[in-house]
């Protein structure tokens, strides 16, 4: 028992025991976390709840739009690591696997409910995220789709691969949210039909 009226001692804490400071990934990992919950993905939420502070957030991304665009990009990553996982053995033909998992991927995507809802909260700005030249997704979907293009071996040279991978990309994206910019349904099955007469064009195919 304690003499007098002091109060007990403070247990020793070492400086090692602090909780490390959190790295960018972790940022994300919480941020992905509550997307798929639901949650608004606000800035100084996150940064509160990352133990950093607002302007270290800013300074790392810039903005809310870049940190949602990780967040999706990771979600979209994701699936096509588990679509071109699942289809890796189905064809030899490159061309014709490459356009078979870009419309599993654009299915994936536009089925998702987590990234569905974000859209259809804000359409604008889901959008913005999602399709705007500025956006870390669009800019990333056309590295993925080069980098898949430049291994057909048929591949007209005239062809720029970066120009044939945008122009995949802005088509899959027309066609995918179309119900948001234009009114009319999703149409995931055309987006892989206009893709493949594109990448069959790009090859000399007919």
């Amino acid at each position: 028992m304690a003499s007098g009226g002091s109060s007990s001692p403070e247990p020793d804490v070492p400086a090692s025991s602090t909780l490390p400071k959190p790295v960018r990934e972790d940022v994300i990992v919480l941020a992905h976390r509550w997307f798929l919950e639901g949650r608004r993905i606000d800035m100084q939420q996150l940064a509160r709840a990352s133990g950093i502070g607002r302007a270290t957030l800013y300074r790392w991304w810039g903005s809310r739009e870049v940190v949602i665009g990780e967040v999706v990009w990771r979600i979209i990553a994701e699936a096509i690591g588990r679509v071109e996982a699942r289809n890796s053995g189905v064809s030899d033909d490159p061309a014709g696997r490459f356009v078979r998992n870009f419309g599993t991927l654009a299915d994936t995507v536009r089925t998702f409910e987590p990234l569905t809802r974000f859209v259809a909260d804000d359409p604008e700005y889901g959008l913005r995220v999602l399709t705007s030249g500025y956006s870390v997704v669009q800019g990333r979907m056309i590295d993925w789709a080069a980098a898949r293009l430049t291994d057909l071996p048929d591949l007209d040279p005239r062809i720029e691969v970066r120009d044939l991978a945008y122009a995949i990309v802005r088509v899959g994206e027309a066609f995918v949210w179309s119900d948001i910019i234009t009114g009319d349904p999703p149409q995931s099955g055309k987006a892989t039909a206009m893709v493949e007469l594109l990448v069959c064009a790009a090859s000399g195919k007919r």
